[in-house]
């Protein structure tokens, strides 16, 4: 009886092994972490008001508050609702340059930088007084951005 038990566990934990294996081996191929990379020239060009027309801009919001500014090589979307797109050649991406850069976190400085899938390949840029972290869905190319939001005043 007890043999059988414990064979029955045992052929449980293999299985339950390889379905882990099948769902998250895949996962990791296709999701991994990106980077940034700051950058002094990146943040010239938020400053000067200098966006390249051929990146998508969003901006992320807390209401009518921006607290960071991405641009994404086309072909590359952030899926998160928090984060707004902007037009590049719109008054509206400048001002809101300038709040994010008048107006930083509490306690942190306004940076630029370079956004990096697994690769190492720029493939856009950040502005934002936030410390970020970045994953590239390689797939689908979704990026997700988390930042530290302990110092927004929600």
């Amino acid at each position: 009886m007890f043999i059988r038990i414990r064979r029955s566990l045992k052929a449980l934990s293999v299985a339950f092994v390889l379905m882990l294996a099948v769902f998250f081996v895949p996962g990791l191929s296709i999701a991994s972490i990106g980077g940034v990379q700051i950058s002094k020239t990146v943040s010239q060009n938020f400053e000067a008001h200098r966006f390249n027309s051929d990146y998508h801009y969003y901006a992320l919001m807390d209401g009518d508050i921006p607290y960071a500014i991405v641009g994404l090589q086309k072909g590359y979307r952030i899926h998160d609702i928090s984060w707004k797109k902007i037009d590049p050649n719109s008054a509206q991406l400048a001002h809101i340059e300038d709040l994010v850069q008048f107006y930083p976190v509490q306690g942190s400085d306004v940076y630029g930088a370079y956004i990096l899938d697994s690769q190492n390949k720029r493939i856009g840029t950040l502005y934002s007084s936030l410390t970020a972290g970045v994953i590239v869905n390689n797939e689908n190319k979704t990026i997700s951005i988390t930042t530290d939001n302990s110092g927004l005043g929600n």
